[in-house]
């Protein structure tokens, strides 16, 4: 069993860049209830891959990674009223929005299980090069890596990225990637008489 986990370096960089410690607080403990939340629904219905917002973020890629290692890390056994993440086996991209700010925050994260069929930075120019939708834009910050890549889009009314578009643009194309990779389990990948708990699980 893995050692639970105790450093923390994304949130602590989110913290040191001044953001305020309830903030950060806030965006890691919604990873760590999200994760858990996908840990139960990879258990029961297979899924390796995962998309899905995040509330807490506000379009921040430093809350957004803060948010990614709560729903990545390992929880104290010895604590099972505190248990949170869970779901470090899982690769994921996740999504924030700024609606005052019209600006996407996204944040890829590939498991080194998963590293030889998808790329995180790769994921992520398939979300910012999509045609669905109208497209979102962008690229990945030049920090990205193989197994977690980072990006922050805004509106932009010249080249026709509407951010409510794009707010749609963004989810969809990232599940789009997994599909097109058979790496996606939704209901349409069920048979008819069988149960698939990842189809009413909220993406």
């Amino acid at each position: 069993m893995a050692e639970p986990t105790t450093v923390f370096p994304m949130r602590d960089a989110a913290l040191a860049a001044g953001i305020k410690d309830k903030v950060v607080a806030k965006a890691f403990k919604e990873g760590g209830k999200k994760g858990v939340e996908i840990e139960g629904a990879s258990d029961t219905s297979g899924l390796t891959c995962f998309c899905t917002r995040m509330t807490s973020s506000g379009g921040d890629t430093r809350l957004l990674c803060a948010a990614m290692e709560g729903m990545n890390s390992v929880p104290d056994p010895a604590d099972p009223e505190e248990r949170k993440g869970c779901s470090g086996r899982i690769s994921k991209l996740i999504i924030s929005e700024d609606e005052p700010g019209k600006r996407i925050a996204m944040v890829a994260y590939v498991t080194e299980e998963h590293k030889d069929k998808i790329n995180a930075i790769e994921w992520m120019k398939s979300v910012c090069d999509t045609e669905l939708g109208g497209g979102v834009g962008g690229a990945p910050d030049d920090s990205s890596t193989e197994l977690l890549a980072t990006c922050t889009v805004t509106e932009n009314i010249e080249k026709d990225f509407y951010y409510l578009k794009m707010k749609d643009t963004t989810l969809t194309a990232a599940i789009q990637y997994l599909r097109e990779r058979d790496l996606f389990v939704d209901d349409s990948d069920d048979d008819e008489d069988d149960e698939n708990p990842a189809a009413d699980f909220e993406w």
